[in-house]
């Protein structure tokens, strides 16, 4: 994924911060044992924030371990590890290797062909675990790949097709999930976290795109904030005015995303997860603000 979504640490208490880093250790870990070290490359704030909600709200039966790692060799680090983490890590490989070729297929990014000839073997074990989805991304990212050639620049299309994807991901199947509270939550909750997802999408893909505005221009690759961009390079005020727009439109995603989320009987993790949806998503774009 992209890494936007992730905690505002000075906010988090340390007992937090050490159990968000066992979610993001455990995904490290699933995503080495299931994909190998390439896969682990693929490791994003993004992905650890599915997994954290995921298993907050469905509860599925988890185990605290203590392994040591690449990165940590000297003494053994906590991680956790459940169903949902391993689902999350199928769907972050998965988006990485349809990166990876829509990168190539945009502008040639012979590092992005690369690797994504590495994920190659483990997106089509994905692909063929999870049909439906691979399905379902495959045409939204067709649909991206589609407005960008027509030049279309509307960001509502353009954020809107990615949120398709992220709302599929966040739809995931109770049937083989060893929860405790299987029975008592059923599918019910399906809609909220699609609807969560979808705005979760729309905000990434806005970040995205206002992130990347001043190295698209300068290569010459698409860009839907390029002329609302190019309109206040050499002027203070302008420019003020296009990250006011751009605030606004992920404000309107944001906000949305939060009420997704209040809507949700989660009782666990709730420190975190309020840390990363009321402040951890707005880091990235106050330090693009502030870098320009």
């Amino acid at each position: 994924m992209f890494g936007y979504i992730g905690i505002n640490k000075p906010e988090l208490k340390i007992k937090d911060f050490d159990r968000y880093r066992e979610y993001y250790c455990g995904l490290c870990h699933s995503l080495g044992n299931h994909h190998g070290l390439l896969g682990q490359i693929s490791l994003s704030y993004d992905a650890t924030f599915a997994a954290v909600l995921l298993s907050a709200l469905y509860e599925p039966v988890t185990y605290r371990m203590h392994s040591g790692c690449v990165l940590h060799p000297v003494g053994k680090k906590k991680y956790l590890t459940n169903q949902l983490i391993d689902y999350v890590a199928d769907m972050n490989v998965l988006l990485a290797y349809y990166k990876c070729k829509d990168d190539w297929q945009d502008n040639r990014n012979l590092l992005k062909l690369s690797y994504g000839a590495t994920l190659k073997k483990q997106a089509k074990l994905v692909e063929r675990r999870y049909p439906k989805k691979a399905e379902v991304i495959k045409l939204a990212l067709k649909t991206i790949y589609d407005l960008e050639q027509a030049n279309d620049r509307n960001i509502d299309k353009l954020s809107n097709a990615f949120g398709a994807i992220m709302s599929e991901i966040f739809d995931i199947s109770l049937k083989d999930l060893d929860s405790k509270d299987r029975n008592k939550y059923g599918d019910m909750w399906k809609g909220e976290l699609k609807t969560l997802g979808y705005n979760l999408g729309k905000f990434i893909y806005i970040m995205d795109a206002f992130d990347d505005v001043e190295k698209d221009i300068k290569k010459g690759d698409f860009n839907p904030f390029e002329y609302k961009y190019k309109e206040c390079m050499d002027n203070e005020l302008a420019m003020q005015e296009f990250e006011g727009y751009v605030e606004k439109l992920l404000m309107m995603c944001a906000s949305d995303m939060a009420k997704s989320y209040e809507r949700l009987p989660i009782i666990h993790e709730t420190a975190i997860l309020r840390n990363i949806i009321y402040s951890g998503i707005w880091m990235k774009f106050v330090s693009i603000c502030k870098d320009r």
